[in-house]
Parts: C-alpha cells; sequence; structure tokens
C-alpha cells in the first residue's frame, strides 16, 4: 500500500515542486535568488538561513508575544539568569525555540524552575524565548500581496495528535500506538506524564507544537475566513510592506474569537513557507499539487514584481552551506532536546 502523501519523505513530495518552480522561473525571466524579493525586508525572503527573531521584530510586536533572544555567545549560566528574570516578568511556562528553527524542531516548553536547569544547558546557538500562550487552538494562514491587494490564499487548522483511555494502558503505550506516532514525538511527551493510565473513553491532548512533522494533522480550514479576521489578518501584513509571501501561524482562544480576528502571532514563516492547507487527509495528491504549484506562480510574480529592489544576496554557494550549517545545528538540538545525544 502507497502511504498518503503527507507521511512522504519532505525532499520526495516537494521534488515536483521545485522542478515547476524552476520553469516557472524560466519562463518569467526571473533567477532564483531573485525569489527572496519577494518578501524584501527580511534576511533572503525568510527561508530558513536568518534569524526568526528578527524575521518576528520587522513586523509590529503588539500582536505577538512576548518574546526575547537568548545569545548564542552566552554561557549556561547567562542563559539560565535570563530565562529566570523572563519569567519573573512573565510567569511560566514559557517557551524555546531556535532561531534557525523549522518544523517544528528543537522546541522544548519550560513549566518550572526545574526546568530551567535541565533545558538551558542542552541549548545550541541562538534561542527565542517566548512565553506560552494557554489559547488552545492555531491555524496557519497564507498570506499573498500582489500589486499591493492583498489575499488570503489558505488557512489551516491544527488538529494536535492526543490520545483516548482505555484503562488499561499508560500514555506512552497509546502515543507510540497512534497512527501518526514518529520519534519526533518524545520532544513534546517529555511535557507530559506518560505513566498515567487515563480511564475509558478520557482523552488527554500530547502535544503543544504545531507542526505537521510532529504529528499535527492539517485541515483546509478557509470556511473560517470572514470579513472581521480576514481585516485583522490584512492589518497584521501591512505593518510590514516588504513582506509578500508566506505563513503567519497564529493562536486563538476559540473559533468564535478567531472569526471576530481575536488571536496572538506566535511565528512568521516566509518565502520557504508551504501552502500547508494542502496536506488536508480529504485532498488526492494531485489536488495538493494543484495547491503547492499555484503558490509557486504566486511566488515568481511576486518576485518580479519587486525584481529591481536593492537587497544583499549570498551566493548559491553561500545559502547552501548556510542552510546545510543550520540544518545540522537544529537537528543535534532537537537530539538533545530529546535525550537522544550526550550533551
Amino acid at each position: 500500500m502507497i502511504k498518503k502523501y503527507e507521511f512522504w519523505h519532505p525532499r520526495v513530495f516537494e521534488a515536483p515542486f521545485y522542478i515547476y518552480l524552476g520553469l516557472q522561473c524560466l519562463l518569467n525571466g526571473v533567477s532564483i535568488r531573485t525569489l527572496a524579493k519577494a518578501n524584501y525586508a527580511l534576511n533572503h525572503g525568510e527561508i530558513g538561513i536568518g534569524s526568526k527573531y528578527e524575521s518576528q521584530l520587522a513586523f509590529d510586536q503588539s500582536y505577538f508575544l512576548p518574546t526575547e533572544l537568548i545569545g548564542a555567545d552566552l554561557s549556561i549560566d547567562e542563559k539560565k539568569a535570563q530565562i529566570s528574570a523572563f519569567t519573573k516578568s512573565h510567569g511560566f511556562p514559557v517557551i524555546l525555540k531556535s532561531d534557525v528553527g523549522c518544523v517544528g524542531k528543537g522546541i522544548c516548553k519550560l513549566s518550572n524552575e526545574s526546568d530551567i536547569e535541565v533545558k538551558a544547558p542542552l541549548l545550541l546557538g541562538s534561542y527565542i524565548l517566548q512565553k506560552f500562550t494557554l489559547n488552545p487552538f492555531e491555524c496557519g494562514v497564507f498570506f499573498i500581496r500582489r500589486n499591493g491587494k492583498p489575499k488570503i490564499t489558505g488557512i489551516n487548522r491544527k488538529h494536535f495528535p492526543s490520545v483516548i483511555g482505555n484503562g488499561v494502558d499508560d500514555v506512552l503505550t497509546l502515543a507510540r500506538a497512534h497512527e501518526r506516532f514518529t520519534d519526533h514525538w518524545y520532544s513534546f511527551l517529555q511535557s507530559v506524564d506518560t505513566s498515567l493510565v487515563l480511564p475509558k473513553g478520557e482523552e488527554k491532548r500530547l502535544s503543544f507544537i504545531g507542526s505537521h512533522t510532529l504529528g499535527c494533522r492539517f485541515t483546509d480550514d478557509m470556511d473560517l475566513l470572514t470579513p472581521a479576521l480576514q481585516q485583522k489578518i490584512v492589518d497584521f501584513f501591512a505593518s510590514q510592506p516588504g513582506f509578500n509571501y508566506g505563513r503567519a501561524d497564529l493562536k486563538f482562544e476559540s473559533e468564535d474569537a478567531f472569526k471576530r480576528g481575536e488571536f496572538i502571532v506566535i511565528e512568521v514563516n516566509g518565502i520557504a513557507s508551504l501552502p500547508t492547507h494542502m496536506f488536508d487527509p480529504k485532498y488526492s495528491v494531485w489536488q495538493a499539487y494543484r495547491i503547492f504549484f499555484e503558490h509557486a506562480k504566486y511566488l515568481v510574480s511576486i518576485a518580479k514584481e519587486h525584481a529591481l529592489r536593492p537587497m544583499e544576496l549570498l551566493s548559491y554557494r553561500g545559502v547552501i552551506k548556510k542552510a546545510s550549517e543550520n540544518q545540522t545545528l537544529l537537528n543535534l538540538v532537537h537530539q538533545r532536546l530529546m535525550g537522544r545525544t550526550k550533551t
């Protein structure tokens, strides 16, 4: 049986997209490097080789949770002190995210001082320290702006993995039996009492990380878009006219609140963003690629519009080298936080 495309290796699933993207660049006279200019205000259009923290600072900060950057050059004691000071101001829990992070790797939640002692020594590179929101719902909203006209092209609801008790097995056993379980789950299972035996029929949510790679099921929920929500999202992106293609991850208290335009932005992703609503299980692989290819056209069109914008760009070799270094660092810290490597 062929696996559902959402479980294919990313390089396999994304390969046709990049071939199509290259073809669109050729047909429109746009170089691959020029694609970064779709988001000319951000480092290389925010493709995962720059600072996620700097990308956040490019927008109106009133939409975000309190956030600080923990520098890579700090000692362990200095990291602990900064985190402790932050929690004294904003309380627990807090989130730590790698400043070069992607797909949810290298994320952990700190709920008390003991967590600081355990997790701070494991951090590698610069890290984002952010207040954790108790808002239980999350959506990714894909936004484009062409010729000054904003458009929301997709909203995907993130359904976090959960288990239902049977009165016999503990949470860890139930989690391992989940159809979406992978070893990546240990990054968030550490924040759960996995020895707990749930009563029969009781449901327990396991994850706080809104990543497809880490078990979330994505659905296409454009029906949530109301005039009020659209206006609030457009207002947010209007705070940075140099961002014209990408996805914002939003958390909200309830569906009704979201429809009223009440949300918190937890992260902005740039030109490397996937239109994640295409992973809705209701779509065939051909329908998913139709969405994917449509966004390739959007990206090339927007990049062509801003092709003459001045922008410092690394060479192709430089981009590949930086991306490889960041991915290596991210994978290492992800393994450390899961307790899979020696510190």
